[in-house]
């Protein structure tokens, strides 16, 4: 049987995908703002978790693209299995490519893009393609980006704090503003290790928000309970 991850409005196999179920995208897609999102892009979808979670927390039609053909297969896989088949699509090609068809704008654009600029790689290609951005720069995906979101649109993006940082100064340069930012602490005692922030293209004042996951004691906070109480199981 194929491994996979249950939530509690829908299943996750991804034994296929490049990358595996994971808490950055349940954080993201958690946190994802999306009122009045009519048309939804996921770039890079891996296993279509965030997508899937885009479509619980939502009436929107979303698109998920991905340069891993296998991700694409399974994503649209469970797709299909869930109960939002019919506003859920995933298509085989990148987002450079994606951009030059301008088909449509999106309200909202969403990542957990490949973020290992300077990583020693693995031995597995299909780990390499989703974790190191040799196949996507981060100015690559911005000006992508900017080509398919809609003016008062937001991009929401999770990445290392490092890289966050240096992906956000990037977006600032070439025309967005930074909306949103939130520090990801794995505990209280430790230093954020992950940044999850939305861009958009008005000037904004910037909300500046935190969540630390788990308790000194290794269980998780309350916050990280409540943000993700309609999706885990656990919870």
């Amino acid at each position: 049987m194929s491994e996979y991850f249950q939530f509690k409005q829908f299943n996750v196999f991804h034994d296929k995908s490049s990358m595996k179920v994971g808490t950055d995208a349940v954080l993201l897609g958690a946190y994802l703002s999306l009122v009045d999102a009519e048309n939804i892009l996921e770039i890079g979808m891996g296993s279509g978790l965030i997508s899937l979670i885009a479509a619980q927390k939502s009436e929107a039609n979303i698109m998920a693209i991905d340069i891993h053909e296998n991700s694409v297969i399974q994503a649209q896989e469970n797709f299909d299995l869930s109960p939002w088949a019919e506003r859920l699509n995933a298509e085989f090609i990148s987002i450079q490519d994606f951009s030059k068809t301008k088909q449509i704008k999106y309200d909202c654009i969403f990542s957990n893009p490949p973020f290992f600029e300077n990583d020693l790689k693995s031995d597995n290609k299909d780990r390499n393609i989703a974790r190191h951005n040799d196949y996507l720069s981060p100015l690559e995906f911005i000006l992508s980006a900017k080509i398919l979101l809609q003016t008062k649109g937001i991009l929401s993006i999770i990445l290392p704090k490092i890289e966050g940082e240096q992906f956000i100064k990037l977006a600032l340069e070439n025309g967005y503003y930074l909306k949103r930012k939130i520090l990801i602490y794995p505990k209280t005692s430790k230093s954020a290790n992950r940044i999850i922030f939305d861009l958009c293209f008005y000037p904004v004042e910037t909300v500046m928000e935190s969540l630390v996951i788990r308790k000194e004691n290794n269980d998780y906070s309350q916050e990280y309970r409540e943000l993700t109480k309609d999706f885990y199981l656990a919870f």
